[in-house]
């Protein structure tokens, strides 16, 4: 797919596929779709040695005790009637037979599990995606209904709102123009091959300047080859904004693919597959020696690049190199030129950040001994890996079918189009989709409601740290006022831009011509439009009133150089997020995400960010010990869960890739259930008509429970243990409750004290 204008405008800070801004969890709005295969969650997961760990297929009958409920008030609302149904039909059936102390996972979700199945081109399923797709559809009908004549715009924003609707709708439009797609099949990309072509007698690739040349090209269109290049906050003094370098994108997310002979099969069918529809299949021979040639060479690439749990750890990848030192480091490539080929021509350009410092010394005599056909059919697959999902089906056939097996679905699964096209407005005209998703999905009331839940959250993770006899007192200190500091965005932008201005919208994206008739070239535009507003970001401050993500986005996130902590709507939905209900459903379901997003800038990660959000070194040795000492209980605990995958064999959860989340998931609820105890003593919540076995601390438990139920196609369960800095998503449950004392007080749990515990 052609790089987004919300990934550049926003500035990403991404290498080897994982974002140092931390997420709540990886499912958002714009997805492709979904598959119908039923399968139990025994089929993934395999009990770990730890106490608390998964089921066996038959889980022994329960015969503890529950602390009984002591209220007499219920909630008999039909709000509260929908979520105790939802309750009951997510939780196992023979529930009453399963120990929640030991398997919450399936005690919560065990049903949801059963009568939950995956659209064909759905790689994994759960309350988040479901919650996504209800605002997808919210968005579909905005986009394929008329201006809506109940605006509130009068005047100046009335006409400016229309037309910032009418270019969002031509854009949809384009993309759901399957006939001239269709019409087109391959000829779009081939033209741009053509210019390719045109320009290659400056692309000696055996040549310094001839390689630099290309790989300037081939970023012009969107495609990062061998080496990546991106506007970055500088971590150090944050309020800068410098260039990052890293290695470039992969066809396979992980080493381990390239050392696996199915998935290497079929990668190379997708490369001969494509070569051959847009280069002739009269030449599949010589685009199969090609293809093993492009693989062996990514082989070699990938391999220079650090391991995923690197990806977060800003002691790693913050190394600055004036661009004398980058160029000696791989002279091979001019990165000196590279850059100035994208800078702004009164920006200074004299130092960057080497984000994978080995990297481009490793790759040096890789590029050197790489035959110029070889870098040349690379560089072309990068461009077809950028570009391909905006040909017809027919055209994108190989591609799109190595996609699908690479993540466990049927080859020939196919999403609905709108799903596709939505997901195309999402990523490039994200500000515009935002402001009438807003419109439509988000009242002042609901921002109001979040920021209370935040702001009693964060004074209850304030009251801990003065708590922790672990931490020195300046260390404490410093933490709390990283608290203070702390900025709370919620719900969507109003600044950079302010998403409900739509003059402010129309003058951002007046640059940006869209067609309804032309998809393919509308992304040569927004790759242009895109490029341009993201290198422009080196001339002034950084601007930590961006957004890293849409309105509609279910997902939330921690930015460490801005200190800041963020909400989109979309995640402020049922049944996350509901004023219609007992306070405990909100905070234990949102509260939780909030926690997790605070507890971020404590992690393993967040920690090397003072209260500024500048990376210093302001713990002292004795505090630093016992936070290490603490974080790598969470190491060995979460190492011990393993999932199951296609083939039958198992993998271990990597403890040490997943720590920053996994902290996050038990800090976040802790707090979370705190800050609830706290509300709920001054004016006790209500139980729930349906469940009234249950006490409002289970049932604050039970609705955390709820955000985690869900599951994934084993090869899709592999690939995210590989490349994914979340658990799996009944170990967020599992591991998350094994650390909460009052998890284990409120179930009556044998054992109370928590398994690992930093916040």
């Amino acid at each position: 797919m052609a790089p987004s204008v919300a990934s550049t405008l926003q500035s990403h800070k991404t290498w080897l596929g994982v974002a140092t801004v931390t997420v709540f969890g990886l499912l958002v709005l714009s997805s492709n779709g979904g598959t119908r295969v039923d399968y139990h969650e025994e089929a993934l997961l395999k009990r770990g040695s730890l106490a608390g760990g998964l089921h066996p297929a038959r889980p022994p009958p329960f015969v503890g005790t529950f602390k009984r409920r002591q209220e007499t008030e219920v909630c008999s609302t039909d709000a509260c009637k929908s979520f105790a149904d939802s309750v009951i039909k997510s939780r196992a059936l023979n529930y009453t037979g399963i120990d929640p102390c030991t398997d919450f996972a399936t005690y919560t979700c065990g049903n949801w599990w059963d009568t939950h199945d995956y659209r064909d081109d759905q790689s994994s399923v759960g309350t988040l995606s479901v919650m996504s797709d209800v605002n997808t559809a919210i968005m579909r009908a905005i986009l394929e209904s008329p201006y809506s004549d109940n605006s509130t715009f009068t005047g100046d924003d009335l006409e400016a709102d229309k037309e910032i609707f009418d270019k969002m709708i031509a854009a949809y439009d384009s993309c759901m123009d399957t006939d001239t797609i269709d019409a087109l099949g391959a000829k779009p990309l081939q033209d741009l091959f053509a210019k390719y072509e045109e320009e290659s007698s400056d692309f000696d690739l055996k040549t310094t300047d001839g390689l630099t040349n290309a790989l300037i090209w081939l970023l012009k269109y969107g495609g990062s080859g061998i080496i990546s290049a991106q506007t970055w906050a500088d971590d150090k003094n944050p309020n800068i904004t410098t260039i990052g370098l890293g290695n470039g994108a992969f066809g396979m997310d992980s080493k381990e693919y390239y050392n696996d002979t199915e998935s290497v099969a079929n990668y190379t069918v997708a490369i001969v597959g494509m070569f051959d529809i847009l280069f002739g299949e009269e030449k599949h021979d010589t685009h199969a020696s090609l293809a093993k040639e492009l693989i062996d060479l990514e082989t070699a690439l990938i391999y220079a690049t650090p391991d995923p749990s690197k990806a977060g750890d800003v002691e790693y990848y913050y190394n600055v190199q004036n661009l004398t030192q980058v160029d000696a480091s791989i002279p091979e490539i001019s990165v000196s030129k590279y850059l100035k080929a994208f800078v702004p021509s009164n920006y200074t350009l004299s130092t960057a950040i080497v984000l994978t410092p080995e990297y481009f010394p490793a790759i040096s005599p890789i590029i050197a001994n790489a035959s110029a056909e070889t870098l040349d059919a690379y560089i072309k697959w990068v461009l077809i890996q950028n570009w391909v999902t905006r040909l017809s089906n027919d055209a994108n056939a190989p591609y799109r079918r190595f996609q699908n097996e690479l993540t466990g679905k049927d080859p020939e699964a196919i999403g609905e189009r709108w799903t596709t096209c939505l997901a195309d407005v999402d990523a490039n005209l994200p500000w515009i989709e935002s402001a009438f998703f807003v419109q439509v999905a988000f009242s002042p009331e609901a921002k109001i409601f979040g920021d209370r839940i935040i702001s009693d959250i964060e004074d209850i993770f304030m009251e801990k740290l003065q708590g922790y006899e672990w931490m020195s007192a300046s260390v404490k200190t410093k933490a709390i006022q990283k608290v203070l500091n702390m900025v709370e965005k919620i719900g969507y932008p109003d600044k950079s831009p302010n998403v409900t201005d739509p003059v402010a919208l129309s003058n951002l994206y007046a640059p940006l011509a869209i067609s309804n008739t032309s998809y393919f070239d509308n992304g040569l535009a927004y790759v242009n439009f895109s490029t341009t507003n993201s290198w422009k970001a080196l001339l002034h401050p950084t601007d930590k009133d961006i957004w890293f993500m849409t309105t509609p986005t279910v997902n939330a996130y921690f930015n460490p150089p801005s200190n800041e902590i963020a909400f989109p709507a979309g995640i402020m939905q049922q049944p996350l997020f509901n004023l219609d209900l007992p306070e405990y459903v909100s905070y234990g379901a949102f509260g939780a995400v909030a926690g997790h997003e605070l507890t971020h800038s404590f992690d393993n990660s967040g920690s090397h960010y003072d209260e500024n959000g500048a990376y210093t070194d302001w713990w002292d040795n004795s505090t630093l010990a016992n936070f290490e000492k603490k974080t790598s209980c969470f190491v060995d605990q979460y190492s011990k869960y393993s999932i199951v995958g296609p083939t039958g064999e198992s993998l271990n959860v990597n403890g040490e890739l997943t720590l920053g989340e996994n902290i996050a998931d038990g800090g976040g609820l802790n707090a979370a259930f705190a800050a609830w105890k706290k509300v709920d003593a001054e004016k006790p919540n209500p139980g729930l008509t349906g469940l009234e076995e249950y006490t409002t601390e289970q049932l604050f438990y039970l609705s955390f429970g709820g955000v985690w139920c869900g599951k994934g196609r084993p090869a899709e369960l592999v690939r995210r243990i590989r490349v994914d800095p979340h658990s799996p998503m009944p170990v967020r449950i599992l591991g998350t409750v094994a650390n909460q004392q009052g998890f284990k007080e409120a179930f009556n749990c044998p054992v109370k004290e928590p398994t690992c515990e930093l916040w």
